[in-house]
């Protein structure tokens, strides 16, 4: 089982959590400019924003063009060859992956202090959360946590996208660790091994 640290000041953010466990492993912390990032800002009553995240465009648009690369692999071996690229209309079904992923990538990112988190229309207090889930989504390709908090607040965020920030998903996980040891946070077995909350 992890180690319960002291909670944070909701004001100062001191002292900062020790280092949250990732899944994978990331080059480093992802941030991009301020003044051009779009992040939540603190729920009404709370202490500051303290980290955030927002995905950069780039990669949106690179992982539309990995889609577009799957979508034509099927289209050729579901018609056994590349005579269907001759049909000017099933051009709209590959190509438009990295479009829609572009304006994805430039949407609302999130953010977190020192007791909260949050994405565009929804926060969570972390540490009175009543449930802590991590599940399959993309088929398989990738996993969501799910949180909900006492006052009924739900989020479900991509696990990788809250890990990129370091420093934001150490703050995070210090509540998700204090609400399953020291609450009656209910978890499945998924959130208990990818989290490593044994």
């Amino acid at each position: 089982m992890p180690e319960i640290a002291p909670k944070p000041n909701p004001h100062t953010g001191k002292p900062r959590p020790p280092r949250a466990p990732v899944s994978a492993n990331y080059s480093g912390d992802e941030k991009n400019d301020p003044a051009k990032a779009k992040y939540p800002t603190a729920p009404d009553g709370r202490g500051p924003v303290l980290e955030w995240h927002q995905s950069r465009a780039s990669t949106s648009v690179l992982s539309g063009f990995f889609l577009l690369l799957i979508l034509l692999v099927i289209m050729c071996l579901r018609d056994w060859g590349v005579s269907w690229m001759g049909t000017w209309w099933l051009w709209l079904f590959i190509i438009w992956p990295p479009f829609v992923f572009y304006f994805i990538g430039k949407s609302v990112g999130i953010s977190a202090g020192s007791d909260w988190f949050a994405v565009k229309n929804a926060y969570v207090d972390t540490y009175e959360l009543t449930e802590v889930k991590v599940v399959g989504a993309s088929g398989g390709l990738a996993w969501d946590l799910e949180l909900k908090d006492k006052q009924g607040n739900e989020l479900s965020i991509n696990l990788r996208e809250i890990q990129t920030n370091r420093d934001l998903w150490d703050l995070v996980y210090n509540g998700i660790v204090h609400s399953v040891q020291r609450g009656s946070a209910k978890t499945n077995p998924r959130a208990l091994d990818k989290l490593k909350l044994r």
